[in-house]
């Protein structure tokens, strides 16, 4: 580690970050969808790359240190150690080889394009981008606390230029996937419907596949009661 950012200030490059295990299935996926591809290959050139393997003996000093646990996390470094964002592995790889693009092309660290974004500067689509598919659910760097990550990505989707309604989709599909079975998010109905609108659109539910999937059961919980007539058919709608 100490060596490839040494690396990355001599030659003035990012460094990538990627922790993973060869028994996680996600891992073996990245591996096979995104690390093979001959332009993830040609971008590498700009970057110095670190794998780290979580089984290893010092791995999980490793993980603390750069507050990791979860596997696959990818995360983007300036030269001098910033985090500029945490790329979501279980995306597909075109979407996070453009994240990553962005990333590689002067993006700024998270923490700032956050601060900037909340206090209703202006930001580019790309470091809007960046905000939605930051895998806000492994962040333990605590940029954002676990309790306070439904109201803050709630109130980003709030902000997202009005224009791209993929990026604040996103923001309110990953506030609901925040929400601790309901408790850290009262949807309204024009949220429901917004869900109701992805899960019937083919190619919509594609573009958010890794939220509805990973999050499905934590939005139905926030969007529906126990009890409730609606719980069941939006369970179907999941499900299909």
């Amino acid at each position: 580690i100490e060596r490839a950012f040494g690396q990355a200030r001599a030659q003035n490059k990012p460094v990538l970050l990627y922790w993973g295990a060869s028994w996680c299935p996600p891992c073996n996926q990245l591996k096979a969808t995104l690390f093979n591809r001959q332009d993830f290959a040609a971008q590498s050139k700009h970057f110095v790359a670190v794998f780290v393997d979580g089984d290893r003996p010092a791995a999980q000093k490793l993980g603390a240190h750069f507050k990791v646990s979860g596997y696959p996390t990818l995360v983007l470094f300036t030269p001098t150690g910033q985090e500029i964002t945490r790329l979501p592995g279980e995306a597909d790889a075109p979407q996070v080889l453009s994240l990553l693009e962005a990333g590689l092309a002067g993006g700024r660290p998270i923490a700032a394009v956050l601060a900037d974004a909340r206090a209703g500067k202006a930001l580019t689509a790309n470091e809007w981008r960046m905000l939605a598919f930051h895998s806000w659910s492994i962040d333990d760097s605590g940029l954002v606390t676990a309790g306070e990550r439904p109201a803050v990505l709630a109130e980003l989707a709030v902000k997202a230029p009005a224009g791209d309604g993929e990026t604040s989709t996103r923001l309110w599909l990953k506030a609901l996937a925040a929400s601790d079975d309901g408790k850290g998010l009262k949807p309204d109905a024009a949220l429901a419907q917004r869900v109701a609108r992805v899960l019937a659109d083919p190619v919509a539910s594609r573009t958010q596949m890794d939220v509805l999937a990973g999050g499905a059961s934590d939005m139905v919980k926030a969007l529906t009661a126990d009890d409730s007539a609606e719980r069941a058919p939006l369970v179907a709608r999941f499900d299909a």
